[in-house]
């Protein structure tokens, strides 16, 4: 599917000129009223469809599967967490393998030591934001790459380590989002599993998503409250088992 981006633009474009319209005299208050609302309602469902399925990549390109076909790209995001983060860090030792952790970074200020550790045992650190909120959405690009770059600079300076990715919270996408991103040099890196850690999905339900993954896939799963911390041994064992290596993202990426 192309990209949505310019039918959404010409979507705004066209609630904006009915205004103008309205305001010139060329149609009456009402239609310019109703055009208005539908050019919205257009907007808004695109957004909203594109934010649940980011995959979809309707509003630009995003980075949804690895490369290498031994490389599994295990993604962990809303950290640092002192209560998660280091059991977490423990299995991940345990089994020899990586991931790459999409810090936020208010919580990286306030855990700036456990941000550190995880660089320090070989992690990737990438950004989630400078807080879990949906800003990027509607901010103008320039703004928001500002507070992109700032927000990158300040998580490498924490952590010591470069920082090369960005998710967005939530997954929310707009056109503003992609270009935001793309201005500040943060490739937009979504997933092909998600595990539902994040939400209402049951024990059971996560391990058997995770036991479907194979190389190439990315997997989402959640720093913080949750089962994360609790299922990741059982569920690192079983891709060793496999014969899957759990990497970082941009280790996966790599061609075999």
């Amino acid at each position: 599917m192309k990209p949505l981006q310019p039918a959404v633009l010409a979507l705004g474009s066209a609630g904006i000129s009915a205004g103008g319209a309205a305001a010139m005299g060329l149609i009456s208050a009402s239609l310019a009223t109703a055009l208005g609302g539908v050019a919205l309602a257009g907007v808004v469902g695109a957004v909203a469809l594109g934010s649940a399925r980011p995959d979809l990549c309707w509003f630009g390109e995003a980075v949804c599967r690895a490369k290498h076909p031994g490389r599994l790209a295990l993604t962990i995001d809303d950290g640092p967490d002192p209560v998660s983060t280091p059991p977490i860090l423990e299995a991940l030792a345990k089994a020899n393998a990586h991931a790459t952790f999409f810090l936020l970074g208010d919580r990286a200020e306030r855990h700036a030591a456990l941000a550190r550790a995880l660089a320090d045992a070989g992690h990737e650190v990438a950004l989630h934001g400078p807080a879990h909120d949906a800003r990027f959405t509607v901010l103008p690009p320039a703004r928001g790459a500002v507070q992109l770059l700032a927000a990158a600079d300040r998580l490498s300076q924490l952590t010591g380590a470069p920082v090369r990715w960005f998710r967005p919270p939530f997954g929310a996408v707009s056109p503003r989002v992609y270009a935001s991103a793309s201005a500040a040099g943060l490739p937009i890196a979504w997933c092909s599993v998600r595990t539902g850690d994040g939400g209402f999905a049951s024990p059971r339900s996560i391990l058997a998503r995770c036991a479907k993954a194979v190389g190439t896939d990315i997997v989402l799963l959640h720093d913080g409250p949750g089962y994360a911390r609790s299922l990741l041994p059982e569920i690192l064992e079983d891709w060793d088992r496999r014969g899957i290596t759990a990497s970082t993202l941009t280790s996966a990426m790599e061609p075999g």
